[in-house]
Parts: structure tokens; C-alpha cells; sequence
């Protein structure tokens, strides 16, 4: 009843909020607002929630699939409702930051404005998560300054306060740290002197307010230095990628009472790469004066020797940080251009529910997420708590952490690619775009995801 009750309401509101709009004279926006797609949904149930047909949300969000959506997925939806223009105190405001549990839909409603036309004013996707702390411009009002780099001249000093302060151009590996040791002062000031917060993060051509004295990296007509085409944009290399313990393998002569694991947490290096190196399986009993080769915490000698491997000139690039995904060996690897830097044991997609294949791009990271799938009818449903560090490269196939098996090296997803819990931190960590506190975030041109070749 109620979703027969829902389109018959949301059309007895149009007809009202119409013959209003007829009697005045303000100017009035088609309102819109995004949907989660919840697990087990289809586009024709979220179609009928909102009174909406399955066509019409097929073009407005540019999907080709009617059957095809998946957790997490947001979705425009036209609800057809009429809004009314700007009002009159929004002009007082110039600009709003985000709260906690803000998103774009609570905001076009809470200043009665669209959320096409709101993402339009800021320059970002009606689709795109809001994080805390995010500056946003308000229709009618003026940029603001911390937000908008070509507001701001990069030549001569600017007086803030009584504090005279120059203006920074952000350089290939800069970042909030970084820079506040370089110019001597606190992290939280240098944020505060930007309006930035803790999720904040700065990328190469943003201008920052820095204090004058102690700008030595900010002299008149610097001279240009080259920037790199995509590691300019990419995180700080991890402690382990910079300063490795161990530059190859090592033998260990087992103990009684050892295990996989206590060899991992001695060596730091995975259990599923000890156990790949040895020829070994999970469930191998190991016995007392059995000796063993331990890989090198990269395990790069993993893919030493495989055969079938890629040779550099079928990489798909050379110049930017990159993962290898290997389905027949079950292997991922990370690159900086030509060289890898880190191998691990996986597990892909299995039967019926195969990994993709092909190039694409880390396009959302989330550091913690519930996944659902399958079918209770099938007997295939699943429910899994907290996934951590996930990566999504190609619309719900991903990299994530995995802790409800452990038999890396054999096929045994749903698709997504099963690394062990400190394998996927580190590859989190390690790739693009850098996230910051525990919403989602998006690639954007300014911050692209890291390449990922997925091949048999």
C-alpha cells in the first residue's frame, strides 16, 4: 500500500506546489536527490519507491543495464518535485563547510535549490560523496578563497591580519606535514591558516597560505621545474616500498610449535607468500626441522621465474604507479613504472562470479564497508561486516581486506580480489586517490585513481 501511496502523494504535492509557483513570480528548480542502492535492490524497485519509471532512470544516471546495479551505487533521482529559488538569506552566507552527516541532497533541500545545481556551482559531480570539513560555494555568493587557487595570484605577499604571509604553489610530493615543518610552523596552524581540516589533502598547483618570513620555496619568478605525469598526484611511498628490511630470501629452520603465522608476525612478511614460495598449502603441518625459504618482504620472489609473465612492453604504462592482477597465478603486483615494487597472494573471483578482466581505474576507496550479495533462494547470500580498506577499480570489483578465509591462492571470491588484512592496508595506503578519515572518496581529474591490468 505505502508504495502505491508513495507516487499518488508525491503527484498531489506537484499539482500544489504548481499552482503556487503559478501565483508568484520567483524563479523555480526541478529538485533531485541521490539515492544509495541498498543490498538486493533492483532499478525497478527503486524506481517504484520514488514514483519514478526504470527509463527514466536509466537516462538520467547514463546506465546502459536495467538489470545491473550494485550496493553502494548512488543514483540521481528526478522525484519531480518543485522547489522555489534561492531565498533571501542565503545571500548573507558565503559559504557553507560540511558537517557530519551532511550530503548533497540534505543541502539542495536545506536551501531549496537542486543538487545538479549545487554540485554546478562547486565544480563536482551531483554523484559525488561530501567529507567533513569540504568548503562549499552557495549560488549568488562569491568563491572562497581557501577553495579556489585562481582567486588567488601566486606573485607577492598577502597580509592576513597582522601577519604578513606569502602564497604557496603545492610541488610534486608537498604535503600538509611537509610543509608545515618546512615554514616552521604547527600543522594545525598551517590548516587553520587555509581553513583546511585533518580531511583535507593538498594537490600539485594548489595555492596554500604559508608564513612569509620563512618562505624560501616562494621567491619571486621561481624557475619552473618539470612535473611528472601521473607520481606527481600519488601518496608518499610507504616506509616498507622506501626501506625495505630484507633484500631477498632467507632460510628458517622450523621450531616446534610454529606456525605460519608466527613466522609472518617474526618476518613481516604474509603467511600466503611463505606458504606460495615453499610450494606449500594452508593447511601444510609444519614440523620440526623442516627448513624454509622466507621471502623478502616485498616478496618479489614471488614472480621470479613464473613463466607467461608480462614483459615491459605489455605494461600499460611506464611513467605512473600501477597493479598487475594475475589470475592464473593468483598473484597481484604493485609497479612504479617499469619496477615492481611489491607482490602478493590473492584470491579472485571463482565459478560463476569470475573477476574482470582488463585496464581500468581505481574510481572509489573506502576504508571500512559492509558487502552483501548472492541469493537466499540459491543458497548463495552473504553478509559481511566492516570489509576493510576496499578499492573499487570496476563498478563493484575491488581490492579488499579479507578475514572470513584464508586460503589465498586459490580462486574463492565473488569477483572482488581477496588480499590478506595487512596486504590490502598496505596496497590502500599505497595507491590513489589518498584517503583521509572513513567516508568514501572518489577519483577526480585532479586526483586519479591507480592504474589496474587485470589479464589470465
Amino acid at each position: 500500500m505505502r508504495r502505491v501511496l508513495t507516487p499518488l502523494i508525491r503527484g498531489t504535492l506537484i499539482l500544489l506546489l504548481a499552482a503556487i509557483s503559478a501565483m508568484s513570480s520567483i524563479q523555480e528548480a526541478s529538485a533531485q536527490e541521490v539515492h544509495i542502492v541498498q543490498p538486493g535492490e533492483t532499478l525497478s524497485q527503486i524506481a517504484s519507491r520514488y514514483g519514478t519509471s526504470t527509463s527514466d532512470l536509466l537516462q538520467l544516471n547514463s546506465l546502459q543495464d536495467e538489470n545491473f546495479v550494485w550496493y553502494g551505487q548512488r543514483l540521481l533521482i528526478d522525484s519531480g518535485t518543485i522547489v522555489s529559488g534561492l531565498p533571501q538569506a542565503l545571500g548573507r552566507s558565503d559559504v557553507y563547510t560540511v558537517q557530519r552527516g551532511d550530503s548533497l541532497t540534505k543541502l539542495a533541500r536545506r536551501f531549496g535549490i537542486g543538487v545538479r545545481e549545487l554540485a554546478q556551482f562547486n565544480g563536482i559531480s551531483p554523484l559525488r560523496w561530501l567529507y567533513h570539513g569540504q568548503v562549499l560555494r552557495l549560488p549568488g555568493t562569491a568563491a572562497p578563497a581557501q577553495v579556489s587557487a585562481a582567486s588567488i595570484s601566486t606573485a607577492g605577499p598577502a597580509s592576513v591580519g597582522s601577519v604578513e604571509r606569502q602564497r604557496y604553489t603545492v610541488r610534486p610530493g608537498d604535503s600538509l606535514g611537509h610543509l608545515a615543518n618546512r615554514f616552521g610552523i604547527s600543522l594545525s596552524e598551517l590548516m587553520s591558516m587555509n581553513g583546511m581540516t585533518a580531511a583535507s589533502w593538498v594537490y600539485v598547483g594548489q595555492v596554500l597560505l604559508v608564513p612569509g618570513a620563512s618562505a624560501p620555496a616562494v621567491q619571486p619568478a621561481p624557475a619552473p621545474e618539470p612535473v611528472p605525469p601521473v607520481p606527481a598526484i600519488q601518496p608518499v611511498l610507504p616506509l616498507a616500498s622506501l626501506q625495505p628490511g630484507r633484500a631477498g630470501a632467507t632460510s628458517h629452520t622450523i621450531q616446534e610449535g610454529e606456525t605460519f603465522e608466527a613466522l609472518s608476525g617474526q618476518y613481516g612478511v604474509s603467511a600466503p607468500a611463505i606458504i606460495r614460495l615453499n610450494g606449500l598449502t594452508n593447511r601444510s603441518v609444519l614440523e620440526a626441522g623442516q627448513v624454509l625459504q622466507i621471502p623478502s618482504e616485498n616478496a618479489l620472489e614471488l614472480i621470479e621465474n613464473l613463466p607467461n609473465r608480462l614483459n615491459p612492453t605489455q605494461y600499460p604504462t611506464s611513467t605512473e604507479r600501477w597493479i598487475e592482477v594475475d589470475l592464473t597465478q593468483q598473484l597481484a603486483v604493485a609497479y612504479e613504472g617499469t619496477t615492481p615494487v611489491k607482490a602478493f597472494v590473492v584470491s579472485t573471483g571463482v565459478g560463476s562470479t569470475p573477476t574482470v578482466t582488463g585496464t581500468y581505474r581505481i574510481w572509489a576507496k573506502i576504508a571500512k564497508q559492509d558487502m552483501s550479495g548472492g541469493s537466499r533462494a540459491a543458497g548463495t547470500y552473504y553478509h559481511l561486516e566492516d570489509v576493510p580498506d576496499v578499492q573499487f577499480f570496476h563498478r563493484g570489483y575491488g581490492f579488499h581486506g579479507t578475514y572470513w578465509h584464508n586460503n589465498f591462492g586459490t580462486p574463492m571470491s565473488r569477483g572482488c580480489v581477496n588480499m590478506t588484512n595487512e596486504d590490502a592496508k598496505w596496497l590502500f595506503d599505497w595507491t590513489a586517490p589518498t584517503v583521509y578519515g572513513d567516508d568514501y572518496l572518489f577519483s577526480t581529474s585532479a586526483n586519479p585513481g591507480t592504474l589496474v591490468y587485470v589479464h589470465q
